[in-house]
């Protein structure tokens, strides 16, 4: 039987009222996710690391991170349905697609959808998933769009207040040894040596862990070691500092190895609590990789202290060479256990060029087995500076953008989360300090 004209309006007058609730107040529900889910997010569509923007390019891709760490992917529909066979998007952990990929086969009439972040992608991570989308048509062409990227999302914020930070560097300086092979010429230490300083000063960090810093004395740069070079100048440059070796040279011995892996820091600034040395040996690397490292505590006793490493892995991209490294790392896992052990209160970074890449074959085994340890990579974190570029530059200019990282801070131990970084990079020869730019962390210490 019908209803009531009564009824009828009872209803209409209640689906009104239900529908004035839901427009007055989805918008302030909408408006608090979305500060929240921005606040959570280092870099919600990725066009701080150089990504294209959300929309640009062949099929107009997007791409969001949901609260629960997974992809919302969107595109453009390229034409009428009844031309397209399907979609195929493809996830992965590196610009190049080329490892640990998803393939995702999508209904032609979709126009989004929901996908895991790619493998490593870890909210401890930094690192970032790289998407792209191609349309299928039945004729058999197909059309796609530009690689995007996206950051994990945070979980591990910075709450530490400022005076319970420390600012924490690593820089593969390049040896002058190679001045005489290196290319293309002009970039020699007269030239690097002065932008070496320029950078460690501008950086801001007191406490720097150097690789490479191997130059010997008697090569045209002076009577003294790189390593020492580089301390004596930044003495020169500011009367107020004190900077040192954090770690005595009757430590390196007389075994060789990488013996420009050092540490060096300001003692007026830092006073000096305990150093050391281990050595990674592994039989099928040529030289030993030396992991110094040493214990500090601001000189005004009012921070934490904290333990810094440096650390320097084989290079190499031959499966010998992941394999290494892979060793190597798992030693220098069990030296960084015995210095939580001996300074279990303290904060430990983990600073230096790891040699190892997202994309590295057949995967980044380095950042993955110390992530997997429980090592947080400072590179997760919303104070995100440089990140378009990659912390490596071959000499090459002009470098064009991609978040492809070979150097590292990580911290372990201490609080988790991240309060800065910054890659120092360069975008001319004139500049060139090194293959390398300086990597700067503001490492969180416990309060005390």
């Amino acid at each position: 039987m019908p209803a009531r004209p009564t009824a009828r309006l009872v209803q209409a007058l209640t689906a009104l009222l239900l529908l004035a609730f839901v427009l007055g107040t989805a918008p302030a529900q909408a408006g608090v996710a979305t500060t929240a889910l921005e606040r959570r997010n280092t870099n919600p569509t990725g066009t701080n690391a150089g990504s294209p923007a959300n929309g640009v390019g062949g099929l107009g891709l997007s791409l969001a991170s949901l609260p629960d760490g997974r992809i919302k992917v969107s595109w453009k529909r390229p034409g009428p349905v009844k031309r397209l066979k399907h979609y195929v998007l493809t996830v992965g952990p590196s610009r190049r697609l080329d490892r640990d990929v998803k393939t995702y086969k999508v209904n032609r009439r979709k126009t989004s959808i929901v996908v895991a972040r790619a493998v490593d992608a870890l909210p401890t991570s930094g690192n970032y998933s790289f998407v792209r989308i191609s349309a299928i048509r039945k004729k058999g062409t197909k059309g796609g769009s530009p690689t995007k990227w996206i950051q994990a999302p945070l979980t591990f914020p910075c709450t530490a207040l400022p005076q319970d930070r420390v600012t924490v560097g690593t820089f593969n300086v390049r040896t002058w040894k190679g001045d005489t092979t290196d290319k293309p010429k002009g970039l020699g230490w007269n030239l690097r040596g002065p932008n070496v300083i320029k950078d460690i000063r501008r950086s801001g960090a007191r406490v720097v862990a150097l690789q490479e810093a191997s130059g010997k004395e008697g090569m045209g740069n002076g009577s003294v070691r790189q390593h020492q070079w580089i301390i004596d100048r930044l003495n020169e440059a500011d009367d107020s500092a004190a900077w040192v070796d954090g770690v005595d040279n009757s430590y390196y011995g007389v075994l060789g190895g990488l013996t420009g892996t050092r540490i060096i820091y300001d003692a007026n600034v830092y006073t000096e609590l305990a150093q050391g040395l281990s050595r990674v040996t592994d039989p099928k690397a040529p030289l030993d990789s030396l992991m110094p490292w040493v214990r500090l505590q601001a000189t005004s006793g009012t921070q934490a202290s904290f333990v810094v490493t440096s650390n320097h892995l084989r290079v190499g991209e031959t499966r010998g060479d992941f394999d290494i490294r892979g060793r190597q790392t798992a030693k220098t896992l069990g030296f960084l256990k015995s210095l939580r052990k001996a300074f279990p209160s303290d904060q430990i970074v983990v600073a230096g060029d790891l040699n190892s890449t997202a994309n590295t074959m057949p995967f980044n085994n380095v950042q993955r087995a110390l992530l997997n340890a429980g090592l947080y990579d400072t590179y997760a974190t919303s104070a995100l500076k440089g990140a378009h570029m990659p912390t490596s530059n071959l000499y090459k200019f002009p470098l064009g953008p991609s978040p492809h990282r070979r150097d590292y801070i990580l911290t372990y131990g201490g609080p988790r989360g991240s309060c800065g970084y910054t890659n120092l990079y360069f975008t001319a020869k004139s500049q060139t300090s090194s293959d390398h730019f300086m990597q700067v962390a503001s490492v969180p210490l416990r309060h005390l």
